[in-house]
């Protein structure tokens, strides 16, 4: 049964708001789980950006402590 057979069947069984109101919810759930999928693809990237951010600032502070603490400039 193909996808069209079965929404004619819904509009018939069911009337033709129902089937449009069910293709609707499809159809959203659909788009928000590639909308979903976006967002998780972006966050892991600003995460690894921001970690990669922290490693640097470490270091940075840590040479900054160094020389502060070692009294020269080395």
């Amino acid at each position: 049964m193909t996808l069209w057979d079965m929404f004619q069947k819904v509009a018939s069984q069911y009337g033709l708001p129902f089937a449009l109101f069910i293709a609707l919810l499809v159809w959203v759930l659909y788009t928000n789980n590639q909308r979903e999928n976006r967002y998780i693809a972006r966050e892991d990237k600003y995460v690894s950006v921001i970690q990669t951010l922290s490693e640097d600032v470490k270091e940075r502070l840590t040479k900054i402590e160094t020389r502060i603490f070692d009294g020269g400039d080395k």
